[in-house]
């Protein structure tokens, strides 16, 4: 099943796809792959926190 995306979430899809596709040298393609995988790991984070948050729960 595949969920679709909120409009302001495909925009930054195709932003990041842009500049992955733009990437000519290694050392770009690294600091764009960096910066999603960090990107990822906020977003993870923040969902956590809030799930805890919504649940209740003390996180240490």
């Amino acid at each position: 099943m595949k969920e679709s995306l909120s409009l302001s979430r495909e925009f930054s899809v195709e932003a990041h796809s842009r500049a992955i596709d733009s990437c000519n040298e290694l050392e770009d393609l690294r600091k764009v792959a960096k910066s999603l995988l960090r990107a990822w790991q906020l977003q993870a984070m923040f969902s956590e926190m809030y799930g805890a948050q919504s649940l209740g729960i003390q996180r240490p």
